[in-house]
C-alpha cells in the first residue's frame, strides 16, 4: 500500500515538472534596485533597470518610468507618457501609482482635469498606509480639490505624514503654520519642520526655508541664505515654485538692487515648468519693461491668462488691471471688474483695493465713495494685503474727506500654498497719477540708478521736505541722514515714553536699566520719535509720567513705551515697580505699582494707530538674589489690544541676562543691545524686528549656557517700521 501511494506521488510530481516545462513565467528583475538607483539619483539606471519590465507589465517598474517622465529625469518630460505608465500601474492597485496619478488628474497633467478622480485615486492610496498620499490628501483639502476645502483638516493630515517622517508632509506642515491654516501661526514650528524637510534634501522643504529667510520669519532675514534655499529646490526640478520665489529676490530687491533681467532669467525657468506663479511675475515685466525687455502690454495678458489657466488667483488681479487700464486689452471697465470680483471670492487683498479704484473714479460705474470705503476697510483688515497696497490704502483713509480718490496701489503678493507675487499698479483719478508719476520716477531709480533720476529724486525729496519743515514744531524734530540730504524732518504722531529704574531702596538694586533707558531714548529720536525719557522713579513720579504722557498722545499717534526694571506678577496681573516700592503684601504693591495693563489700556483709549510695549524684565521668580523681578511666579502672559504689540525681554520664568560673561564689556543688556541695533536698519517692519531681536537673544544666550527667550504678543493690524 506504501508503495503504491509513493508511486502515485512520484507520477504527480512528473507531471507538474513537465507543465512547468511548458509554461513561460515573464522574468522581471528586481524593481527594489531601481528603488536603490532612484535614492541615488541615478535615473539613467532606472530607466535601463526597469524599461523592459514595465513593458511587460510589471507595476512597480511601470510607477518608476512614470516618475522619470513626469519630472523630466534623464528623459525629456511629457505628461502624457507619464499618466499612461502611471494609470497602467494603478489598474494593479500599485498604490505610489495612484498617488501621482491622482495629482495629475488635479492639475490637469497629462489628463484631463477631473477633481473628483484625483481625489479617489489620492484616498485610495492614503487608505492603504501610502504615508505620501496621506500627505497629498492634505492638499485636497486645502486646494478643495474634490472635497469641501478645509484648512483645519489639511492640516491634520499635514501634520500625520509629517511625524511619520514624510518630508513633503513636514513642508506642508511648515506652511500651514507659517499662514496659520488650519493652526495658531507659529513662526517657530514653521521653521523647526521647514528644516527637518530640507535636512531630507525635499525641494519643498529647501523652498520653505528660502521663503522663511527672504521674508524674515521665524528667522532673522537672509538674502543670500534665501538664495541658496531656492537654487536647492530648482536643482532638483521638482520645485518650480521656487523658481518665481528666487526671481521674486530680484522683482522687488530684497537685499539686493532691483534687477527684472535677472528676474526673469529664473522666471523662464519655471515657465519651461509649466510653473502659474512664474508666468504671473513674468507678465508684470512685460507690463513694466527691462533693460532688455520691451514693454509688452499684450504678451503680459497673455501671460495673465494663461496663470489663470493653471490656477493662479492673483493674476485674475493683474489681468482685472490690465482691462481697466486698457494696457494689452481694449479697455472694458465691466470686464475688470468682473476679475477683481472673482480674485476677491478667491481672497485676494489687493483686488479690494484695485475694485475701490473703479467706485472712486467711476469707471463704468457712478462714483461711490461710500462702497470704496468699504473695500478699502476690508483689504485692510487682511494680513496678505501688499506692503505697499495697505499704505496707500491707508492713505485713502486718511484723505478720504478731502474727496481725492485713491492713489496707485502697488500690490505685492497674495500667499498661495509656498510662494509669492509680483506688484500690481492700479490708478486713480487725475490727482492720484500725479502723485503715482513721482512714485514711480522713485522706483525706477532704484532700477536704474542713473544721475538724470537721482536729481529726480533729489528735488522730490527736497519739495517734501519743505511741506514737513513748514508743519514743524520745534519740539518734535528729528535729523535724519540720507544719501542725498541731511535735513530735520517732523514726525509729530511718534511718541515714547522710556522709563529706566535701577536704583530701588528695598529690593536689589539693578546695573543697567537707567544705561538701557538712555540707548533707548537715543535711538527712538534718531528714528523720529518724541521721547520722554524718566529715570529712577517713585511711585509720584512714575504715575505723574504716565500721567502727562497720556495728555500728549492723539488718536493715530504711534506710540512706544519702554520699561526697564523691576517687575512682579500677581494673579494674571503684571506690575511695574517703583524705585520706593517695598511690597510688604500683595495689596501694598496693587496699590503702590504701575499695572502694564492699565498703560495699554490707555492708549486703547487714545485710539493710538499703533503701540509697542517693551518690558526689558526677568520673568523668573523675584526673590532671587539677581535679575529684574518682584513676585512669586515672575511675570505673566499679559493681552495685547488690536493694534498694540507687547514684547518681553525674556520668557516666563526665565532671567534676561545683562551681561554674557565676565568679558562682556558693553553697557547695555542682551536684549536692549540687540534691539538698539535692529531698531535702526531701514525697511524692515517692527514684527520682523522683534523677532530678529528675539531669534539673536536665543543664540546669544546658549553661547554662554542660558535659556532667554522674549515673548511676542501680536495684535497689530498693518506694517510699522522704525525706518524706512
Amino acid at each position: 500500500m506504501d508503495s503504491l501511494f509513493l508511486q502515485k506521488i512520484m507520477q504527480h510530481l512528473k507531471l507538474i515538472l513537465l507543465l512547468l516545462t511548458t509554461v513561460c513565467f515573464p522574468a522581471y528583475s528586481d524593481f527594489k534596485q531601481a528603488d536603490a538607483f532612484t535614492k541615488s539619483k541615478d535615473y539613467t539606471a532606472v530607466y535601463s533597470s526597469c524599461i523592459d519590465d514595465a513593458q511587460k507589465g510589471e507595476k512597480n517598474c511601470q510607477s518608476h518610468i512614470g516618475n522619470l517622465y513626469r519630472f523630466g529625469l534623464e528623459v525629456t518630460q511629457d505628461f502624457v507618457i507619464a499618466a499612461e505608465w502611471f494609470k497602467k500601474a494603478a489598474d494593479q492597485n500599485q498604490i505610489s501609482a495612484q498617488e501621482a496619478l491622482g495629482v495629475m488628474y488635479r492639475n490637469g497633467q497629462g489628463v484631463d482635469k477631473n477633481n473628483t478622480e484625483s481625489y479617489r485615486l489620492i484616498k485610495l492610496s492614503a487608505d492603504q498606509g501610502y504615508i505620501p498620499a496621506i500627505n497629498n490628501l492634505g492638499n485636497s483639502f486645502r486646494l478643495g480639490v474634490g472635497v469641501p476645502q478645509s484648512y483645519i483638516e489639511a492640516f491634520k493630515y499635514y501634520k500625520l505624514a509629517a511625524e511619520k517622517g514624510n518630508a513633503y508632509g513636514q513642508a506642508n506642515l511648515s506652511n500651514a503654520y507659517r499662514l496659520g491654516q488650519g493652526v495658531d501661526r507659529n513662526l517657530d514650528l514653521a521653521f523647526e519642520w521647514a528644516l527637518k524637510s530640507s535636512k531630507q534634501n525635499n525641494p519643498s522643504g529647501h523652498n520653505l526655508m528660502g521663503l522663511l529667510f527672504r521674508d524674515g520669519t521665524g528667522v532673522k532675514q537672509d538674502t543670500q541664505q534665501a538664495i541658496s534655499f531656492f537654487k536647492l529646490a530648482i536643482e532638483s526640478k521638482q520645485e518650480p515654485v521656487a523658481c518665481a520665489n528666487l526671481a521674486f529676490i530680484y522683482y522687488r530687491g530684497i537685499g539686493l538692487p532691483i534687477d527684472y533681467d535677472e528676474s526673469a532669467k529664473w522666471l523662464k525657468i519655471g515657465i519651461e515648468q509649466n510653473n502659474a506663479n512664474s508666468f504671473e511675475l513674468m507678465a508684470w515685466i512685460f507690463v513694466y519693461g527691462s533693460k532688455s525687455i520691451s514693454k509688452n502690454p499684450t504678451l503680459a495678458s497673455q501671460y495673465f491668462e494663461r496663470a489663470i489657466s493653471l490656477g493662479n488667483i492673483p493674476a485674475l488681479n493683474g489681468l482685472g488691471y490690465l482691462y481697466r487700464e486698457g494696457l494689452g486689452v481694449t479697455r472694458n471697465f465691466t470686464k475688470s471688474k468682473e476679475l477683481f470680483e472673482k480674485a476677491i471670492k478667491a481672497n485676494n487683498a489687493d483686488a479690494l483695493v484695485n475694485l475701490a479704484v473703479i467706485y472712486v473714479d467711476g469707471l463704468g460705474e457712478n462714483k461711490n465713495l461710500e462702497k470704496a470705503e468699504q473695500l478699502i476697510l476690508a483689504a485692510l483688515k487682511k494680513e496678505t494685503l501688499g506692503t505697499g497696497t495697505r499704505k496707500y490704502a491707508e492713505n485713502f483713509m486718511n484723505s478720504k474727506s478731502q474727496k481725492n480718490g485713491l492713489v496707485q496701489a502697488i500690490n505685492t503678493q497674495e500667499q498661495v500654498t509656498t510662494t509669492a507675487v509680483a506688484q500690481t499698479k492700479p490708478i486713480g483719478n487725475d490727482d492720484s497719477r500725479k502723485f503715482l508719476d513721482e512714485v514711480l520716477k522713485s522706483t525706477q531709480l532704484e532700477r536704474e540708478q542713473s544721475e538724470k533720476e537721482r536729481k529726480l529724486l533729489t528735488q522730490t525729496l527736497e519739495k517734501m521736505q519743505k511741506q514737513l519743515e513748514s508743519l514743524q514744531a520745534s519740539a518734535n524734530t528729528a535729523s535724519i541722514k540720507t544719501e542725498i540730504t541731511d535735513k530735520k524732518i517732523v514726525f509729530a504722531n511718534r511718541k515714547a515714553l522710556v522709563v529706566g529704574n535701577d536704583d530701588y531702596t528695598y529690593v536689589n538694586k539693578l546695573n543697567n536699566a537707567v544705561e538701557d533707558a538712555n540707548g533707548i531714548a537715543k535711538t527712538l529720536e534718531s528714528v523720529g520719535y518724541k521721547v520722554f525719557l524718566h529715570k529712577n522713579l517713585n511711585e509720584k513720579m512714575f504715575k505723574q509720567a504716565l500721567r502727562d504722557f497720556r495728555l500728549q498722545l492723539q488718536g493715530g499717534d504711534e506710540v512706544l513705551v519702554f520699561f526697564a526694571g523691576h517687575g512682579v506678577q500677581l494673579g494674571s496681573a503684571n506690575y511695574l515697580l517703583p524705585i520706593d516700592l517695598k511690597g510688604d503684601n500683595e495689596e501694598q504693591v496693587k496699590d503702590e505699582a504701575i499695572q502694564l495693563q492699565r498703560i495699554l489700556d490707555d492708549l486703547d483709549e487714545k485710539k493710538v494707530k499703533f503701540a509697542l510695549a517693551i518690558i526689558d524684565a526677568c520673568r523668573d521668580n523675584p526673590f532671587k538674589s539677581s535679575g529684574r523681578a518682584l513676585g512669586g511666579r515672575g511675570l505673566a502672559p499679559t493681552t495685547a489690544a488690536t493694534g498694540q504689540m507687547v514684547m518681553f525681554s525674556a520668557g516666563a520664568g526665565q532671567q534676561a541676562l545683562d551681561k554674557l560673561g565676565a568679558n562682556d564689556k558693553e553697557k547695555n543688556g542682551l536684549f536692549t543691545r540687540l534691539f538698539i541695533k535692529e531698531m535702526v536698519k531701514p525697511g524692515i517692519p517692527v514684527d520682523k524686528v522683534l523677532r530678529n531681536v528675539r531669534n539673536e537673544v536665543v543664540r546669544l544666550a546658549k553661547t554662554v549656557g542660558h535659556e532667554q527667550t522674549p515673548a511676542l504678543y501680536d495684535q497689530a493690524i498693518g506694517d510699522f517700521y522704525f525706518l524706512q
